[in-house]
């Protein structure tokens, strides 16, 4: 497959991935709307589900963008840098889940290793196309001359 082939793919399942995580996201919603939050004060149940609903908003515009970015031009500096930041946000995610894993009940020990392996997948998706095509990507350079008067 061309570098530009593995570009498209990569950059496309990348968000088609985050598409979908935050549309699960937006299910939570939902999920726990009934839910009793015990002693946690009204402020605070209402903070997380507005945390969850504004991360799942990014989350799905990212991977809009994301698929957006798999159709156009691998040597566009800004590009390059918005796809690698994004990349860092997936990677600062994925170690925070490590290092912080989600109190989940016995029953639901085996989520550990998808929420774990979705930032993992998400990194590589995005980083290998700029790997492969950092050679492509050199921006053209500027003339030192002065115009003549």
């Amino acid at each position: 497959m061309s570098r530009r082939g593995t570009w498209r793919w990569a950059l496309t399942a990348a968000g088609i991935m985050q598409i979908g995580i935050a549309l699960a996201h937006f299910g939570l919603q939902y999920e726990w709307r009934g839910v009793d939050g015990g002693s946690l004060p009204a402020q605070l149940r209402w903070a997380l589900f507005a945390l969850n609903f504004s991360w799942s908003t990014v989350v799905l515009a990212v991977g809009i963008l994301m698929v957006y970015a798999a159709r156009l031009n691998t040597n566009t500096p800004f590009l390059r840098a918005t796809i690698f930041s994004v990349g860092l946000f997936w990677t600062m995610h994925g170690i925070y889940m490590v290092v912080m894993p989600m109190p989940v009940p016995a029953r639901l020990a085996w989520i550990q290793g998808p929420i774990v392996a979705f930032p993992i997948m998400v990194v590589l998706l995005q980083w290998l196309p700029l790997v492969l095509t950092r050679h492509q990507s050199e921006p053209p350079r500027m003339s030192a001359s002065l115009p003549a008067r």
